[in-house]
């Protein structure tokens, strides 16, 4: 006997075109709701995003289908729950597809069943496992939860509407299966492994109550997929769909880099959902409000306004409402950051729907950025909202004017003259040449050594400053610096929204760096190195751009530098702060730690968050030259995070990063515990007859 079995088992011809002519309603519905959502990302700015389409499609796949951004290390019990989900409904989603297939066009049109034989009997064991993995799934998922309850989640009655759908779902197609089993006594029933013993158990009820439990469970189990196929774009179900495309059509550009403004516009930044871009408006709908992005983020870890998935959700309830969408919140005391229609499609998008003080908490670390499995990019939304307020509303922290003033006046944010940048020179013990006399003599040298302003004028940092350069002398590298030529990247006035001054300081630079032919630059600043990197191509400059570390780290494994464990100032434990802007934003995590693996009597001691996943010293996106207004203070949770180690140095790789841990540190009364240091004046204070200890 081959092994098959009837499809549509007791249900009539006529039901049997009601099932199809029931199908039309929500299917309707799902298509009017995702057109409706697609209108809304149509008002946006157009932008390219299908160059390189296999890459991005190859690439969406592995992310998205294969779950390679959701099933982490750091996050197994979340993803490995979500890819039980996923894998259970997407399965029995096919099987059900089969099977219209094999009624509908297989044996009608083409004379040809596939729904037999040994196909059939692998087709009733799949469908049981993906039955059994959609119920561990959402069991997963209820507790995690419902007793779990991770800091980062909020459950809102969609959320649980949703579980209870797929829950739902899961056990009638069990009990569907078990009543047909019990009425046929399939011969092949044991194959039906998860439903066959309930099976078993229903053989005892008459045959009429059986056929008359198989037709109702049937029609509710029917009526149940078609509630739910049409309530999935309404809901954050929809993330399926707009998750998938969100990854697909991602910026391929580097994450360090902002896009480019058109100065010349009609705005500069966005005060409405027409000035982001269309992928960005799509990428709001595609948030699975899974709070991943709150897990390495500085501003909720401290206690701040800011959280950046309620950020998203925000401002993606905001385009629901200005599309009469229902977008899925049941219950009035849901999370305030969920898709709420009704709350005000006339709201003013800035202090409306997203508040000033979220705006200007960022750091611009890209914690979330790196966390958030479907590629939603939360930073480069802040800074337009940041650009809208400083260049249309001229608003901005009080403590900026000054910055800004200085950086327009004298090109770097500590209102210093520019004839002082080249003073650090004078305590050196050999002369550092400047590119003006390099370019006087008709030489050329190795590098361009771009000091940066931090580097330049704050005494602490001239420490860097004077061991990177004794380094490079003792390397034999040839190089030269600007001197009072230089000024500021542009870095800290686009991080904080003001797009023209940040344009008009990288031009300068631009303009002087190709005046003297500048082919390669290094720098001790993770800022300056992310800006001249990424974004000066943007201006036509195009450099090739190393850190610190990375020469540093170069020149070790040449054997042109030697360290002596009698001159060596760090001993025992040291940790090391990975920089935000050259951590998560550059990929640079190996060549500091190669650095601290060469330094003679040094035992690494790394910090429980390290690498992508390392937390900001709260110096980025500004904060630097900005107060923080609420919670508590980021470098002060850092400098914790480090004496929790036990080390007695924290080795750091950024200017700014070395300032807040030095006041972190102070502010923490650790300073007989813990001292900061930058990589390079360990190795400078390593280096026999050591210039300078730190």
């Amino acid at each position: 006997m081959m092994p098959t079995r009837e499809i549509l088992f007791n249900i009539g011809v006529v039901e049997t075109i009601l099932v199809y002519a029931l199908m039309i309603f929500p299917l309707g519905l799902l298509a009017y709701g995702l057109a409706r959502r697609a209108s809304r990302w149509r008002v946006g700015q157009p932008a390219n995003r299908l160059d390189q389409f296999g890459r991005r499609l190859w690439y969406a796949v592995r992310m998205t289908l294969m779950h390679g951004r959701i099933v982490r290390p750091r996050n197994l019990y979340g993803g490995c729950m979500h890819a039980a989900i996923f894998t259970g409904f997407i399965t029995l989603l096919a099987g059900t597809l089969l099977v219209m297939i094999e009624t509908d066009v297989s044996v009608p049109l083409l004379g040809v069943s596939f729904f037999q034989g040994a196909f059939y009997l692998g087709f009733k064991l799949a469908m049981n496992v993906a039955g059994l993995l959609l119920l561990g799934g959402v069991g997963m998922a209820l507790y995690r939860r419902l007793v779990l309850r991770p800091a980062t989640q909020q459950t809102s009655g969609d959320d649980l509407l949703l579980l209870c759908f797929l829950l739902l779902l899961a056990v009638q197609g069990f009990s569907v299966q078990a009543l047909r089993l019990a009425l046929t006594r399939d011969t092949w029933a044991a194959w039906s492994f998860a439903s066959y013993p309930l099976a078993q158990a229903l053989q005892l009820l008459p045959r009429d109550m059986l056929t008359w439990l198989h037709h109702l469970t049937w029609w509710t189990h029917f009526a149940t997929a078609l509630t739910f196929l049409g309530y999935i774009a309404y809901s954050k179900m929809v993330h399926p769909f707009t998750a998938f495309a969100n990854v697909l059509l991602r910026r391929l550009r580097p994450r360090g880099e902002l896009d480019a403004v058109d100065l010349e516009g009609e705005t500069i930044g966005a005060s409405r959902l027409e000035h982001f871009s269309r992928p960005q408006l799509m990428s709001l709908d595609a948030c699975l409000h899974c709070g991943r992005c709150l897990e390495y983020c500085p501003t909720f870890n401290t206690g701040k306004a800011l959280r950046p998935r309620d950020l998203v959700l925000e401002i993606a309830g905001y385009q629901a409402d200005s599309g009469g969408i229902f977008s899925g919140v049941l219950g009035e005391d849901a999370n305030a950051g969920r898709f709420r229609r009704g709350r005000g499609a006339d709201r003013e998008l800035i202090g409306g729907v997203v508040s000033k003080e979220e705006i200007w908490d960022c750091t611009t670390c890209g914690a979330c950025m790196e966390q958030c499995p479907v590629h939603i990019e939360h930073v480069p939304l802040v800074v337009s909202l940041r650009r809208n307020l400083v260049m249309e509303q001229n608003e901005f922290p009080p403590e900026l004017a000054p910055v800004f003033k200085s950086l327009e006046r004298l090109g770097n944010p500590y209102q210093n003259v520019p004839a002082e940048r080249g003073a650090w020179v004078k305590r050196m013990a050999q002369p550092v040449p400047l590119m003006s006399e390099v370019a006087a003599a008709g030489k050329s040298v190795d590098y361009l050594f771009f000091v940066g302003c931090v580097g330049s004028y704050v005494s602490r940092n001239q420490k860097v400053t004077i061991a990177l350069a004794t380094i490079l002398q003792r390397a034999g590298i040839s190089f030269a610096i600007l001197g009072k030529e230089e000024s500021c990247t542009g870095d800290p006035a686009r991080r904080v929204g003001h797009e023209w001054l940040a344009h008009q300081l990288a031009t300068k630079t631009v303009e002087k760096l190709n005046a003297y032919n500048v082919k390669k630059v290094v720098t001790a600043c993770a800022h300056c190195f992310n800006a001249l990197r990424n974004e000066y191509p943007q201006l036509g400059g195009n450099y090739d751009v190393i850190h610190h570390t990375e020469l540093i780290s170069e020149l070790i494994a040449a054997g042109r530098l030697t360290l002596d464990a009698a001159s060596a100032v760090a001993q025992g434990k040291v940790t090391y702060h990975d920089p935000c802007y050259l951590g998560r934003y550059n990929g640079v995590f190996d060549a500091p730690r190669r650095i601290l693996d060469a330094l003679p009597g040094v035992e690494v001691a790394e910090m429980p968050r390290n690498r992508s996943h390392s937390f900001c010293c709260g110096g980025g996106g500004g904060h630097a030259m900005m107060k923080e207004q609420s919670g508590s203070r980021i470098n002060v949770t850092r400098v914790r995070e480090a004496l929790e180690t036990g080390a007695q140095v924290v080795a750091t790789s950024c200017s700014f990063c070395t300032g807040m841990f030095e006041d972190g540190i102070g502010a923490e009364n650790a300073t007989p515990r813990l001292r900061a240091v930058d990589l390079a004046e360990l190795v400078a204070a390593s280096l026999r007859e050591s210039p300078e200890q730190p």
